[in-house]
C-alpha cells in the first residue's frame, strides 16, 4: 500500500522557517549574527535588515537575541 505525501507540507518542513518574511530573515540567519559579534539588538537589526519594515517580528527578533544572550552568559565561567 503506496502513502500519498503532501508536497506542500514536506516543503514547508525543508523551508527554514523565516522571523522575518519581509526581509527574509531566518533564525538561523539571526543566531548566525549573533555568534558573529551582534552583541546588541541594534547590531543584530543593522546587520540582518530584521525587523527594519513592518516591525511585526520585533517582538520574536528580541526574544531571539535575548535567548542567545542569555546562552552566552550562562557559558561564561563564574567570577
Amino acid at each position: 500500500m503506496s502513502e500519498e505525501i503532501d508536497l506542500s507540507s514536506l516543503y514547508a518542513m525543508m523551508r527554514p522557517k523565516k522571523v522575518c518574511l519581509c526581509k527574509s530573515v531566518t533564525e538561523a540567519q539571526l543566531v548566525a549574527a549573533i555568534e558573529n559579534g551582534c552583541d546588541t539588538l541594534e547590531k543584530l537589526i543593522e546587520t540582518t535588515h530584521a525587523s527594519t519594515n513592518c516591525g511585526t517580528c520585533s517582538g520574536s527578533v528580541r526574544a531571539i537575541f535575548n535567548r542567545e544572550m542569555e546562552k552566552r552568559k550562562e557559558g561564561l565561567p563564574k567570577p
